[in-house]
Parts: C-alpha cells; sequence; structure tokens
C-alpha cells in the first residue's frame, strides 16, 4: 500500500513540474518524491518489471526511427565509436587516479566505482559479495549527477518518433504486440548469459528489422508509455536511497562528486574536439560519450528531439564491451598462469 501511495505522489509531482515547464519534470520530481520517501522509511516503492518495460518502451521508439537507416549512417557511427573507446578510457583512468590518489582509495574500490558498465558483473568478476557503502554513493551520484545534468540542460518539448502515423489497424496493433512478445523472450535468453541491457538492445533489434520489412507501418509508441517509463525509472533511482543516511552521503559525497564530475567533463572534452572532425552535433556526442545511466539518457534524448539512434548505439556498444571484456582478460590472464 506504501508503494502504491508513493508511485501516485510521484507521479502527482512530476506531473506537477512538468506542467510548470520544469524539464522532463516527471523524471525528476518522481526522483525527489522517492528519495525522500525511502530515505524516510526505509522502504522501496515496488517496480516489478519496471526495468523490463522501460527497455523495451524505448527499444521499440529507437527501433522505429530505423526507418530512415542506412549503410551511410551506419558506417558514419564507426570512427565516432573509436573516439568512444579513447573518452572511456581517458575518463576510468583520471577518476580511478583521483580515488586512488586525491582520496586514498585502494585500487578494488576504486575500480568499481569509476566502471562505467554494469556493476553487477564487476562484483562476480572480483569475487566480491557485497561493494562498500562508499562505492554505491559514487555510483548512485554518477546517475543522479547525469540525470540532473542532462535533464536540466536538454529541453524536453519535442515530438517523439512519428507522432504523425496513420491510425492503428488491427493488424499493426498485432503486429507490435509479436514485436514485444518476440522482444521479451529473445531478452530473456540474453539475460541468461548476462548481457546487459537485454531487452532494450532486442527491441532495437526486432523492431529495426520490422520496420525495414515494411510491418510496422504508421506504428508510434503513444506518449503514455514513455510517460510511464520517465515516472518507474525516477522511482527505481529515487529508491536507491534506501539504507543510506545522511551522514554517509555527506561523507563520502564530496569524493563521489568530483569522480563523476571528471568523467563528464572528459566526456564534454571529447564531445567537442570530435564534433569539428566527426561533423556532428556536440550535445549528441556528448551525450553518446556520458559514461552510463543508458535509460535516462533514452529518455531526454527522445524528449529533446536528438538522434536517438546514434546516442544509444553508443551507450550499447559500451555497456557490451565493457560487460565482456574484463571477463575475457581473467580468462587470458587463467590461461597464462595455467601454462
Amino acid at each position: 500500500m506504501k508503494s502504491v501511495i508513493c508511485l501516485l505522489i510521484a507521479a502527482g509531482f512530476g506531473a506537477l513540474l512538468q506542467f510548470e515547464g520544469v524539464p522532463h519534470g516527471l523524471l525528476l520530481g518522481s526522483i525527489v518524491v522517492t528519495a525522500v520517501f525511502a530515505s524516510k522509511t526505509g522502504i522501496a516503492p515496488a517496480t516489478p518489471y519496471g526495468l523490463g518495460y522501460i527497455q523495451v518502451t524505448l527499444g521499440i521508439a529507437t527501433g522505429l526511427m530505423f526507418e530512415a537507416w542506412d549503410s551511410a549512417t551506419a558506417s558514419a557511427l564507426l570512427p565516432s565509436l573509436g573516439v568512444l573507446q579513447i573518452c572511456l578510457t581517458a575518463q576510468i583512468a583520471l577518476a580511478g587516479w583521483w580515488l586512488t590518489r586525491g582520496a586514498g582509495w585502494n585500487r578494488t574500490d576504486a575500480l568499481l566505482a569509476v566502471y562505467p558498465g554494469a556493476l553487477a558483473a564487476v562484483f562476480d568478476l572480483l569475487e566480491s559479495e557485497k561493494a562498500s557503502s562508499k562505492v554505491i554513493i559514487v555510483h548512485l551520484m554518477r546517475l543522479l549527477l547525469i540525470t540532473a545534468l542532462v535533464s536540466l540542460l536538454i529541453p524536453g518539448h519535442a515530438a517523439i518518433a512519428v507522432a504523425d502515423g496513420d491510425p492503428l489497424t488491427t493488424g499493426v496493433a498485432l503486429t507490435a504486440c509479436a514485436v514485444i512478445a518476440l522482444s521479451v523472450l529473445l531478452g530473456r535468453l540474453l539475460l541468461m548469459i548476462g548481457v546487459p541491457a537485454p531487452f532494450m538492445l532486442t527491441a532495437i533489434i526486432v523492431t529495426a528489422v520490422f520496420v525495414k520489412s515494411g510491418w510496422l507501418h504508421g506504428f508510434h509508441m503513444p506518449d503514455w508509455s514513455l510517460n510511464l517509463a520517465a515516472l518507474i525509472l525516477g522511482v527505481r533511482i529515487g529508491s536507491r536511497f534506501q539504507g543510506l543516511g545522511f551522514t554517509e552521503l555527506a561523507r563520502h559525497g564530496r569524493t563521489a562528486l568530483v569522480s563523476v564530475g571528471l568523467m563528464i567533463v572528459v566526456a564534454a572534452v571529447f564531445a567537442e574536439v570530435a564534433a569539428g572532425w566527426l561533423d556532428n552535433d556536440p550535445l549528441s556526442l556528448w551525450l553518446a560519450y556520458m559514461p552510463g545511466a543508458i535509460e535516462t539518457i533514452a529518455i531526454v534524448a527522445f524528449g529533446g528531439g536528438l538522434n536517438v539512434v546514434f546516442i544509444l548505439t553508443h551507450h550499447l556498444s559500451r555497456m557490451v564491451l565493457l560487460h565482456f571484456a574484463p571477463a575475457l582478460w581473467v580468462q587470458v590472464r587463467r590461461v597464462k598462469e595455467e601454462i
């Protein structure tokens, strides 16, 4: 019951901020309400299947944009993906240096804190059962800072996806249901082998295939579905304050803010430098090189009318690379030790 009350208050406050013209007010408002609720009551609102819904919804909305996708557009991505790898290396190195040298952290905690990928994969890799509270605070600060920064700097009044589509027919509706079902099924298979953001990945690919085949002509994502995704995402972010006291946040907050700030600044520098060379929008490049928060970036990019396909392709590449690269590195080391 308390979870339902929190969700209703979060939706109401977020809708009020949106009505008052606050960019992405629904997302930011739900974060604030849920964070206060979780920190005061110690209860995190339940959002069963929430992350799956967010990923499928944003994945389908992104996949619909592949209707104008061609080989020339895809080839233009490759140089930027190369810059992304260099940018990630610089982000991890600089933020890690600050935590070890400036804050006196040990290397293991610093690695866990600056890793811009799936944190659970790192825990398994390092055989760590539970991260220290200061590591969790760094990741929470990264999520909150990126969310607040991009939400406030990027307008949220653009139309979403293909807003002026044809009337929805029964055939298109059934095809859309098939896309959802197939995305969930394939996503669960990828989830079993540890692929990060699996439902978003499968939804993007399946939708793109259906769009290119002409089976989803006239279909567009309704506004309410993306608003619901923003609400659920805000609640999930805010609920991470559960169990974190003000004393802990104050003690490690400055260190977290500096390390995350360094990573965001590095992304901005690379985006500005690469903009002229790649002949692309610096803002889109900055969002593409952000160290995490893929669902937040997707929602903000949709609302800001940016090139969502370009941005999310970078984030999915980052997640897949950072998820599997450490595991391969450990396996190589084990083989060398056995030899």
